[in-house]
C-alpha cells in the first residue's frame, strides 16, 4: 500500500461552505513532468520577452544608424562635387597661368610637373579590408592634399610671373593677348588641318575666325605696322611688329585703314573682315610669330575679365 502512495501526490482542498474536505491524487510522475513543463515555458517566454526587447532596441538603433548613414552620404556628396569642382578651377589656372607665362617669356609648367606627385606606401602594402568611408575619405584626402600644393605651385610661379611683368611693362604692352575682333567665331585652328583648296593635309600657321564681311579688326598689343597692303593669296593683309620677338599677320580683309610705319595701340581698329586673296568666304586669318616660329595665337589670348591693361 505505501509503493502505491509513493506513486501519488495528494491534494486537499476546502469545497466552499464547509462542504469538506477533497482529495485529488495526481501520478507523482505527471505532476513532476507538468511542473518541468510549466517551468520550461516560463524560461522561453522570459527569453522570447527579453530578446523583442533587445530586438525592439536595436531596430531604433539601426534605423538611428541608417538615418545618420544616408545623411553623411548626403553630405560626402555634396563635398565630392565641391572637390571636383575645385578640381576644374585648377585646371582652368593651370591654362590661365601657362597663357601669363608665355607673356612673360617663361617655360609653361609641363603637365608632369603640375600633378605634384610625392611618394607613398606601396598600393599592395595597405591593408585590404579597408571599409568604403575610409576609401572616400582618402581619395578626399589626397584630392585636397593634391590641390594645396598646386596652389603653392601657382604662387611661386605667379609671383615669378609679376616680378618679370613689372620689370618688364613694355613686354606686356607688347604680347598680343587678345581677341583681334569682336564677334564671329573660330572657324579653323592652328596646326594641320586638310586644305580647303587642294584637300590635301597642309600646316595652317594660325587661326581662322569666320565673321561677317567689315567686322572691325583690332591690333592684338602695341606696335609698329609693317605692311599694309595686297600680300598675294593673302589678300589685303596688315602685319604689326610688337617687339621683344612678337610679330602678328591680320589676312583676307576687305580694307586696311593703318599705313606702314605707323604706331598703334592694343586694340586700335586696323583694317575690316573681307574675303580678299585665296578664301572660301569672309573670315580675318591671324597669325602670331615669336622670334619668326609661328606660335598658336590662342595660347596667347587672355580671356575678358582675366587681363587688365
Amino acid at each position: 500500500m505505501k509503493g502505491i502512495m509513493d506513486r501519488y501526490f495528494t491534494f486537499l482542498y476546502v469545497r466552499r461552505g464547509n462542504a469538506g474536505v477533497k482529495s485529488i491524487k495526481i501520478r507523482r510522475t505527471l505532476a513532476i513532468s507538468g511542473t518541468a513543463l510549466l517551468l520550461v515555458l516560463f524560461t522561453a517566454s522570459l527569453a522570447m520577452t527579453i530578446r523583442y526587447s533587445d530586438i525592439k532596441a536595436d531596430s531604433k538603433t539601426i534605423e538611428a544608424l541608417r538615418s545618420e548613414n544616408e545623411d553623411l552620404v548626403s553630405k560626402l556628396s555634396r563635398f565630392e562635387s565641391e572637390v571636383d569642382e575645385l578640381k576644374k578651377r585648377m585646371n582652368i589656372n593651370f591654362e590661365l597661368q601657362n597663357r601669363a607665362r608665355l607673356m612673360a617669356n617663361l617655360d609653361p609648367i609641363s603637365e608632369d610637373v603640375w600633378q605634384v606627385g610625392v611618394g607613398g606606401p606601396d598600393p599592395g602594402l595597405m591593408n585590404v579590408e579597408i571599409k568604403v568611408t575610409d576609401e572616400i575619405f582618402s581619395r578626399f584626402e589626397k584630392d585636397i592634399s593634391r590641390i594645396v600644393r598646386q596652389s603653392r605651385l601657382q604662387k611661386e610661379s605667379y609671383k615669378e610671373i609679376i616680378d618679370i611683368l613689372e620689370k618688364e611693362a613694355d613686354l606686356r604692352d607688347c604680347t598680343p593677348t587678345i581677341r583681334p575682333l569682336n564677334g564671329g567665331f573660330l572657324s579653323s585652328r592652328f596646326g594641320r588641318r586638310m586644305d580647303p583648296f587642294s584637300g590635301r593635309i597642309a600646316f595652317h600657321k594660325g587661326v581662322d575666325y569666320f565673321a561677317r564681311s567689315g567686322t572691325p579688326v583690332m591690333s592684338s598689343a602695341n606696335g609698329m605696322i609693317t605692311m599694309a597692303k595686297k600680300n598675294g593669296s593673302m589678300g589685303l593683309t596688315v602685319e604689326v611688329n610688337h617687339g621683344n620677338g612678337f610679330m602678328t599677320k591680320y589676312a583676307h580683309l576687305s580694307k586696311i585703314l593703318v599705313k606702314r610705319g605707323q604706331r598703334i595701340k592694343r586694340g586700335e581698329i586696323i583694317g575690316l573682315v573681307g574675303n580678299s586673296g585665296r578664301s572660301t568666304g569672309p573670315h580675318l586669318h591671324y597669325e602670331v610669330t615669336f622670334r619668326k616660329t609661328h606660335r598658336d595665337p590662342l595660347q596667347y589670348i587672355i580671356p575678358e575679365g582675366v587681363y587688365f591693361d
